[in-house]
């Protein structure tokens, strides 16, 4: 029953059921009857690592997954998987070695004389440390400092953390740090991890800059008082901070009916939530220690100006042991309605407590399937106008015996609509191999058992859209992933092991994220990871993705330019505001600075001098607006960036040396008169293109491209790369990073463009192909004299584009708030023809936003009516009749 492959260096084997010989089953958390066919060999392995590496060509959203593994005092490995955008491989090399002094090994490639590869690339690290019986160790802290690299400096953003111990004593400890694609606030937005231990000790892991270090005061004297906690010294080389606890602090041992380690999780969440402009990013919890009987639960941060503020947060663990628990403030009458849903689950109330404003309350359950669960669970929440912010799946130990436990943060959302937005929640299951086949070390086995499940949510929503993903998502399964149709989950064949823990669960994990991301659109929101078995060695992972909407189109950025040649731009003189000297030196092609503050004030000027309230059809609903508005009053900037890059500055600059024109054509941008305006030459104007932050970084990097031009909004004028003179019209398209990510932070490329001399039209057509033939510059789609509503400029010479700025930006609808000027404090004209409205005595208002978008669905699909929960009544629109009903 195991097959030996002189495919790949050492063995590649098969574990499966149904022979002769097979070894004593191993525990399975399912009852399985798979079989492994005795005829799927070594080729069919080997094909299909073939076809995801043909796969990997067709997605271009980057995600990334670094594991950090300590095994021991000094002992340790990292892995990385993903694909290389944005010179990263490069960059974490680099850093690995210098830094953190680790050594590059042979990670394998599907070449006959290698081993079968289970990651990108793979490092020996020594840098891990761990001390003691109570869970000491530096894994957070190494977390958090390749945290800032990553996001500090190369600007990636931190999507999810994930942990796993295993081990016979779970002492061997995995964390996963998923990150994804770049965002211009990570350069300026700093991380935290908290790390709360029930053995009575709270670790804070922050290097933060001078602007934002009272927030460690600020939590010394949080720990102080609710922790009773003293600030311990000598710890440096495990955390930042590191606090012993008062006595009684943590009550109870894990899982028991007096523990309040979850109320405590909530009670820091909200704190932190509290400080200006923080959220919750991830957490992750976990037992530790021979008999489990110690809880740990880190906690990231990370200062992203979520639009939700200080909203607290709910906690709810489920426990296959039996135990249900619910932690936090008591707001919107949350816990009665829980408690009431939970009794169709058949949950019994089994003691509750309080410590301030929190409650807990504890629950007995027979449980339920935990995916189902969760995906019900989430659904109770989104009906009551409730955001799920996290979940986290993982092993712990309940009187002794080892279980499966689920985490999941809500927040209550400004909307009361009761929606279930679209989620898709994915099980997998990695497979059990050979007794034998553990032992060696050497060994490639093909696990037996290994399966994909999955729950969809929210098909009343996004009907079309849910079953599409279901469809598309079981062919990726069957096409790369070997997967047959089982009862209610895919079988697959493309999880591997060699020994007990080393796998390539990961790298499957991250084709996943590509497909749901890249080529269905849907939104990554976590992922964790439960280790089951005596010692861990099977693997059951969870992921998340939520579907915001439509696709985000994220052009690829290839970072190796090694075939310029720098002495092509070496006599091009610099512009004389460039602040880079490694640009300027030529050790660097391009560098992102963060602004002045002089420059943010003068595109602050900008976008307000060129911001109109006229709406278009180009407008999209918002869902953060309120019900009465379809426009904001104001652009808010929020932070800027600007590119310094010679040789998208050099091809400008080549481009605008053929101007011979006396007369500049005016741009709005140009008044008022600022530093920014001072730095024009003749023919140049600042102009707007509106997009998303990921797709700003690249475009930073690349400049833009012409082949990818109109491919999400529409060519009217001919083809080519669209701009505006007005930031109104821009705002248009732009749009923030989805999933929960710098939340209502839009993006807007404000470009120095080589204007020269337009040809100007009024009416749509292929005018591009005129002003190609006849010697214009560029197209100027003149709507506003015509119609009253903007101008736009269509470039077809790549050339004649420097993307310079990245403007970081929120929307303001309260015409009440004080940052709106009271000049701008005007009624919006035209239409975007996109909102439904409901008579309410003698006017019409607007639909809320999410009822408006679930409205147009459904009349898009040809649905007659649509049933919604709106503040606890429940109301029907008829779409054809155009009336709403309500069963009070």
């Amino acid at each position: 029953p195991a097959v030996a492959s002189s495919m790949f260096h050492g063995l590649l084997r098969f574990a499966f059921k149904g022979s002769e010989e097979v070894a004593p089953e191993p525990p399975s958390p399912y009852d399985v009857a798979y079989t492994l066919s005795v005829q799927d060999r070594n080729q069919a392995a080997h094909d299909r690592l073939v076809r995801l590496k043909d796969f990997d060509k067709s997605t271009k959203v980057p995600f990334i997954l670094v594991e950090l593994t300590g095994e021991g005092n000094g002992e340790g490995e990292i892995e990385i998987c993903g694909k290389d955008e944005y010179g990263v491989y490069e960059a974490l090399d680099e850093w690995l070695e210098n830094q953190w002094g680790c050594e590059r090994l042979d990670a394998g490639d599907l070449t006959t004389d290698t081993k079968v590869p289970f990651c990108t690339a793979q490092y020996r690290w020594s840098g891990f440390a761990v001390v003691g019986d109570e869970g000491l160790n530096n894994m957070g802290l190494m977390t958090m400092r390749l945290v800032d690299f990553m996001c500090g400096q190369l600007s990636w953003t931190l999507a999810m953390i994930t942990a796993g111990n295993v081990g016979h004593d779970r002492g061997v400890r995995e964390q996963q740090i998923i990150f994804k694609a770049p965002h211009p606030m990570n350069l300026v937005a700093p991380h935290m991890m908290i790390e709360l231990r029930s053995a009575g000790f709270v670790e804070l892991c922050a290097d933060l800059d001078e602007e934002h270090r009272w927030v460690l005061d600020e939590l010394d004297s949080f720990f102080s008082d609710r922790f009773q906690a003293e600030l311990l010294e000598g710890h440096e080389a495990f955390c930042d901070r590191y606090y012993k606890a008062g006595e009684d602090v943590f009550k109870g041992v894990g899982g028991s009916s007096d523990s309040n380690f979850g109320l405590l999780t909530t009670v820091v969440c909200d704190k932190v939530a509290g400080l200006p402009g923080w959220s919750l990013v991830a957490c992750h919890s976990g037992s530790y220690g021979e008999s489990g009987e110690h809880v740990e639960q880190q906690l990231v941060f990370r200062r992203d100006e979520h639009p939700l503020g200080n909203a607290p947060y709910l906690l709810v663990v489920l426990n296959a042991s039996g135990n249900i628990e619910v932690s936090g403030k008591k707001i919107q009458g949350v816990h009665g309605k829980l408690d009431r849903w939970l009794q169709t689950w058949g949950c019994c109330r089994a003691g509750q407590f309080r410590e301030g404003e929190a409650l807990c309350r504890k629950y007995t359950w027979e449980a339920k399937d935990m995916l189902t669960a969760t995906a019900e669970l989430v659904s109770f929440f989104e009906e009551l106008g409730w955001e799920m912010q996290i979940c986290s799946l993982s092993t712990v130990k309940q009187a002794g015996e080892q279980c499966r436990e689920q985490q999941l943060l809500f927040r209550p959302c400004r909307s009361e609509v009761g929606m279930i937005e679209p989620h898709l929640f994915l099980e997998l299951y990695a497979g059990e191999g050979k007794e034998d086949l553990y032992e060696d070390e050497e060994v490639t086995q093909v696990l037996a058992n290994q399966h994909v499940r999955m729950r969809f949510i929210g098909e009343k929503v996004a009907s079309t859209e849910v079953a599409h993903a279901q469809e598309k998502l079981k062919e990726f399964i069957v096409n790369y992933l070997g997967g047959t149709e089982g009862v209610d989950r895919l079988h697959c064949s493309i999880f591997m092991c060699r020994g007990k823990f080393e796998n390539n669960s990961a790298l499957v994990e991250m084709r996943f994220c590509d497909f749901m991301v890249d080529h269905l659109g849907w939104s990554f929101m976590v992922s964790s990871q439960c280790n089951l078995g005596e010692d861990g060695r099977y693997r059951l992972h969870q992921l998340v993705f939520r579907y915001d909407g439509d696709k985000r189109e994220v052009p690829i950025a290839y970072h190796n330019r090694a075939h310029l040649d720098r002495a092509e731009w070496a006599e091009t003189p610099v512009p004389e505001h460039w602040l880079s000297e490694a640009v300027q030196s030529g050790a660097k092609i391009q560098q992102v600075l963060k602004c002045t503050h002089e420059e943010i004030d003068a595109l602050q000027q900008m976008f307000d001098s060129t911001f109109k309230r006229i709406l278009t059809r180009d407008r999209r609903p918002d869902e953060d607006a309120p019900e009465d508005e379809e426009m904001p009053y104001r652009l808010k900037v929020v932070y800027a960036f600007r590119s310094e890059h010679a040789w998208l500055h050099h091809r400008f600059f080549q481009r605008r040396s053929l101007y011979s024109g006396e007369e500049q054509h005016y741009v709005k941008t140009s008044e008022p008169e600022t530093i920014l305006t001072s730095r024009l030459s003749p023919g140049d104007g600042y102009l707007y293109h509106g997009t998303n932050p990921s797709s700003a970084m690249s475009i930073l990097k690349t400049g833009f491209v012409l082949k990818h031009a109109g491919s999400s909004t529409g060519t009217m004028f001919g083809s080519g790369v669209y701009m505006a003179e007005c930031s109104s019209k821009s705002d248009e398209y732009g749009r923030d990073a989805g999933s929960n990510t710098y939340a209502g932070l839009q993006a807007m490329l404000v470009c120095r463009c080589f204007v020269g001399n337009p040809l100007v039209v009024h009416k749509s057509g292929n005018h591009v192909a005129t002003a190609q033939a006849e010697g214009y510059d560029c197209v100027c789609g003149d709507r506003e004299s015509v119609v009253g509503t903007y101008r736009e400029f269509v470039f077809f010479d790549e050339a004649q584009l420097y993307p310079e700025y990245t403007v970081i930006y929120r929307r303001l609808y309260d015409k009440t708030d004080a940052e709106v000027p009271e000049e701008m404090r005007v009624p919006t004209s035209g239409t975007t023809g996109r909102y439904w409205q409901m008579r309410l005595g003698k006017e019409w208002k607007n639909v809320p936003p999410a009822i408006n978008r679930l409205l147009l669905s459904a009349k898009k699909e040809g649905k007659a009516s649509v049933v919604v929960k709106l503040k606890e009544t429940i109301y029907i629109f008829n779409i054809e009749e155009k009336t709403g009903t309500n069963e009070r």
